[in-house]
């Protein structure tokens, strides 16, 4: 029956599982044509782990079917067998990911990944800024990079890596511990990127440190179409904001704001959802918008398993209602996928919207979409 169905059908309905491992296991075994597809899936994203039971298994199947190896379970001292393990990774054909985190290879073992385009490091720490340098250079064809908590014992005083085309996208989290990475916002070879993410954090960083950042936002205006903007309220929210001066931002054409929705779902079919707004957060979107011609502003939807003793549906309708909103394309109310499954997160989205739709929070350009994670 199996050899039967044509494998374009057999392909399609193995890719819906795309999240499920057991399933996608259960697949790889039920035939030889069923192993490619699953196999992909299953794959796709590999820890790599230097012992002596990875090596096989890297040049089987991870070298076929990887797109993403992550390296943060990375022991301090490196297994005998870890530079042979990294002489295999330019061998894996479609990798285009790479996590490291923690304890990273040293820059001079580490192989030229040229079709790599996405850089994640994580909770870094390099000995200089020269090596976090040399390290970048390992990656030419490099398009997005995400430092977070990236720190240099010795910033010193280097040339940083220029990218020929520009960075299509950058992330920063804990900034305020990164002055390595802020000596290369505020230098001359600041990243030209179109994509930028900030992670504002909930402690009251130095306002030396904001306005370093405050000054690499406005080299980027005019440049800069995608700003994304994961701000926790706090206290310390406001004199940051004033301190990183966004009003300044004009030709954004995508903005996205974190952490200012928090949708409760409904626990029970007699009990309705509910919906918690900070506005501290979402007046910074008010804000912004007035300034720039976006073609789409994203609301960050948090779900949280508390549940709250007030909403905020006064306010949350004058925001969606307000003219500089109504005026915006689309507006998208984006429910992350945080540990939920997809399947879950979209559940949550249609709550969500149903619970919006009851309150009369509707409009041609008001969209709901659930966060894949993938």
């Amino acid at each position: 029956m199996f050899s039967a169905m044509p494998p374009e059908l057999t392909d399609r309905t193995i890719d819906f599982l795309w999240d499920r491992q057991p399933d996608l296991r259960a697949c790889s075994l039920v035939c030889r044509q069923w192993l490619p597809s699953s196999r992909r899936h299953l794959f796709e994203s590999t820890t790599v782990r230097p012992d002596a039971r990875f090596l096989p298994f890297l040049s089987s199947v991870v070298t076929k079917y990887a797109r993403t190896l992550d390296f943060r379970l990375w022991p301090p001292e490196m297994d005998p067998l870890g530079p042979e393990i990294l002489h295999h990774m330019p061998m894996v054909l479609n990798l285009r990911n790479v996590v490291l985190g923690s304890l990273p290879p040293s820059p001079e073992n580490f192989p030229v990944l040229s079709r790599v385009v996405k850089l994640s490091l994580q909770h870094t720490e390099f000995p200089s800024c020269a090596e976090l340098v040399e390290s970048l250079a390992k990656f030419p064809a490099l398009r997005e990079l995400e430092l977070a908590w990236v720190t240099c014992v010795d910033v010193g005083h280097n040339v940083w890596p220029r990218f020929p085309s520009g960075l299509e996208y950058l992330s920063i989290q804990g900034f305020a511990q990164t002055p390595g990475i802020l000596q290369w916002l505020s230098s001359d070879d600041y990243p030209r990127t179109r994509a930028l993410a900030l992670h504002i954090p909930n402690d009251a960083p130095d306002p030396a440190l904001l306005s370093t950042v405050s000054k690499f936002l406005r080299c980027l205006d005019g440049h800069l179409q995608y700003l994304g903007l994961a701000m926790y309220p706090s206290p310390n929210l406001q004199s940051s904001l004033a301190v990183l001066d966004l009003g300044g931002l004009s030709n954004v054409q995508r903005l996205r704001i974190g952490h200012g929705i928090y949708f409760h779902p409904p626990t029970t079919h007699r009990t309705s959802g509910m919906c918690r707004t900070f506005r501290s957060v979402l007046t910074t979107a008010l804000g912004l918008a007035s300034n720039n011609q976006l073609a789409e502003l994203i609301f960050d939807v948090e779900i949280s398993p508390d549940m709250w003793s007030f909403s905020s549906d006064s306010f949350f309708k004058g925001l969606l209602r307000d003219h500089t909103v109504a005026q915006i394309p689309v507006v998208r109310l984006h429910v992350l996928r945080g540990s939920h499954s997809y399947d879950a997160a979209a559940r949550h989205c249609r709550q969500f919207a149903v619970y919006m739709g009851e309150r009369g929070y509707v409009g041609r350009n008001i969209l709901y979409s659930a966060d894949e994670g993938k």
